[in-house]
């Protein structure tokens, strides 16, 4: 992780309840562009009023708030860690993230791959602080205070002119983005492909019913969808039900959660999908539907029926939440702002984080074919039985 590229800077502990705001001074704090910037911890107060603070910034998303942090958290993704930069004793800056172990390797994740996060990265002022400031401060002292050696970062948000000066590597991270109207829903529903229109209709004659889930048993249908919907593809699914239920029930409990389940008239449960509901923006988290109900296409009578809700909530954008042709039935087009940042001391760690992760999708599709044979034998054994 090279330093060459940023002065040494002004860090702070997170003062104690009731203490003077004090700081912990590295030598020769630097001055930036706009002055002098400190990080720091986030103090209890400000961990209680956290959603309150991120949304004063341009930037925020449902996935900055602490309830997702909490759920990653939950789901045994690392040790939460919340950042706050300040200017002339002012937040003009946030970000959170977890600090997790692999080995000897400390890191810090905002987010990591596996978390199923569509984005975290820093909150700011513009008009206050720079980016180049956050990332020159940022760096040192997550290596310095942390003892972080590994870091990293994805957002649509910071230039990569700017990240690969400061030694970053990119890694794109697509996604599928479509605009809502909320003064407009007509408008909105002519921006699905014919195809989905049509879908959609047929699906409300065949007579299914969207519903809202409030019970936790919805996290176990959910994932068996899901679990379906991977073997399909040749792939094992990648994350454990604790994650899926840790979100549930966090994103439930703060109100940004709109878990839906797709029913026949005889109230069978044939697709379901989460999402979150965070004007001005809807985002699609995960969906899923049963392969013997395919021919219903409950998926589109489902996603225009979570829109239809983020219209009446004041959102303005979808994001469905990485690639995939099906995705553009929604009016939905490609966005492909957000990279994922990587940055390491020793630089190999890059290298081998990448090497890993390819090495785990190839995992992941061997075991998803090798259920996908046991359960065709499997299925292939009871006919013959019967």
């Amino acid at each position: 992780m090279s330093l060459t590229t940023t002065p040494t800077y002004q860090a702070t502990a997170p003062p104690s309840v009731g203490a003077r705001l004090t700081a912990t001074v590295w030598p020769t704090p630097a001055r930036t562009e706009s002055g002098l910037a400190r990080l720091r911890e986030a103090t209890p107060h400000e961990l209680d009023d956290w959603d309150a603070l991120i949304a004063r910034f341009w930037n925020h998303r449902v996935t900055h708030r602490r309830s997702w942090i909490e759920s990653l958290a939950g789901s045994g993704c690392g040790e939460p860690l919340y950042l706050v930069w300040e200017k002339s004793a002012e937040v003009v800056a946030c970000m959170p993230g977890l600090l997790s172990r692999v080995g000897v390797w400390r890191g810090f994740g905002s987010p990591l791959p596996g978390w199923q996060t569509v984005s975290l990265g820093p909150v700011w002022d513009r008009r206050r602080v720079s980016a180049r400031e956050l990332l020159g401060v940022l760096v040192p002292y997550l290596q310095l205070v942390h003892r972080v050696s590994y870091i990293e970062l994805m957002t649509s948000d910071l230039a990569p002119a700017l990240m690969r000066a400061l030694g970053f590597r990119a890694e794109p991270a697509p996604t599928f983005r479509a605009p809502l109207y909320p003064d407009d829903e007509k408008r909105t529903f002519r921006g699905l492909k014919d195809s989905a229109r049509r879908n959609v209709r047929r699906a409300e004659r065949l007579g299914l019913v969207v519903r809202s889930e409030e019970d936790e048993s919805f996290v176990d249908e959910h994932y068996d969808q899901l679990r379906e919907v991977y073997l399909r593809g040749g792939n094992a699914v990648p994350f454990s039900r604790r994650r899926l239920h840790q979100c549930f029930v966090h994103m439930k409990q703060a109100g940004r959660l709109d878990a839906v389940s797709v029913r026949m008239p005889d109230g069978t449960c044939i697709a379901t999908g989460t999402f979150f509901v965070d004007p001005p923006e809807l985002q699609l988290w995960m969906w899923a539907h049963r392969t013997r109900y395919r021919w219903y296409r409950p998926t589109e009578l489902m996603t225009w029926t979570v829109m239809q809700r983020a219209l009446q909530a004041g959102c303005v954008t979808f994001d469905l939440n990485g690639e995939g042709a099906f995705k553009e039935k929604f009016g939905a087009v490609p966005d492909v702002t957000k990279h994922r940042w990587v940055l390491s001391n020793p630089p190999w760690l890059t290298s081998l984080r990448f090497w890993a992760e390819r090495g785990y999708r190839v995992q992941q599709a061997v075991r998803g074919h090798l259920a996908r044979l046991v359960g065709a034998a499997t299925h292939g054994f009871a006919e013959l039985g019967s």
